[in-house]
């Protein structure tokens, strides 16, 4: 068995990094962490925003998820989605965030075409939570069963800290190279081989869905609470619809933002336009506005 030389660490970026470079560090490591990936102001707008319903927000799985999602979510954390409806910080900077755009672009536009969103959520890690299993995001896909080496990634998660990431908190801890690993190296997959995502609030970590990665153990008095927005390409389905997007709020969103959430016909590779209503594109059948 071949084991390939493993990162120590998660390298570090500035924001003003150019998204070239960012792209090139994550195909090559499956993840980077970019300080100040947003202001702290947006990281205060966002806090406020999210609080309410956070707090409402049943800890733990939902009963009506499947068995893979009750193993992954842990007793003691919450994960809160809806994002698009209750938070205008969400709506207007997240899912217009330029540098965001850039990197699902270089991953996404050639060998795809259109991306959008699969899921925004609010993950919060509770105190006495255990560390959560590693696992690969992109197994959400079936499709990755049947992909040999050199296959387009599928996924990229832009997870943005809203409180303090710290190895007594709950880090997220990633194994860095673990997107190439071979069948014979899969056994790696161990806790003794992560690093964690250490981050300040607006700090970000993107990572590749093909990275292990998992959820540190919280073993503060304190929250660990970060902001998820994953980026798949469009012939995927969402985990998370915006059906019920009142229509007030959606135009008062761009056009890029509304497409990231299912409300714009988009396109492959090829030009044909796709989700579009009766036959036409769906933000010309529906008169859709936007800001």
């Amino acid at each position: 068995m071949t084991v390939s030389p493993r990162p120590t660490t998660v390298r570090t970026v500035d924001a003003s990094t150019s998204s070239e470079e960012i792209s090139q560090l994550i195909a090559s490591e499956g993840a980077v962490i970019v300080r100040q990936f947003i202001t702290d102001s947006v990281v205060t707008a966002l806090n406020e925003e999210v609080e309410p319903y956070l707090s409402a927000t049943i800890t733990g799985p939902l009963a009506s998820t499947g068995e893979l999602y009750k193993k992954t979510v842990g007793s003691r954390t919450k994960h809160m989605g809806n994002l698009a409806r209750i938070s205008s910080t969400y709506r207007t900077i997240i899912l217009n965030h330029p540098l965001m755009h850039a990197v699902s672009d270089s991953f996404f536009t050639a060998p795809f075409g259109d991306y959008w969103v699969n899921r925004g959520a609010v993950l919060q890690v509770e105190p006495g939570e255990k560390a959560q299993g590693l696992h690969r995001d992109d197994s959400l896909y079936g499709i990755t069963r049947y992909l040999g080496p050199g296959a387009p990634e599928l996924m990229v998660n832009f997870f943005i800290a809203l409180t303090e990431f710290r190895e007594d908190n709950g880090a997220t801890r990633l194994i860095p190279g673990s997107h190439r690993w071979s069948e014979g190296e899969l056994a790696g997959a161990v806790p003794e081989n992560t690093v964690g995502a250490l981050m300040q609030p607006g700090d970000a970590v993107l990572y590749l869905g093909s990275v292990w990665h998992g959820a540190g153990e919280n073993q503060s008095t304190e929250n660990r609470r970060g902001l998820s927005v994953t980026m798949h390409p469009a012939h995927f389905t969402p985990m998370e619809a915006h059906v019920d997007l009142p229509r007030d709020v959606l135009e008062g969103m761009t056009p890029l933002a509304q497409k990231m959430v299912g409300w714009r016909s988009w396109c492959g590779y090829h030009g044909v336009p796709v989700w579009t209503v009766r036959d036409r594109r769906m933000e010309d059948e529906l008169a859709l506005k936007s800001a």
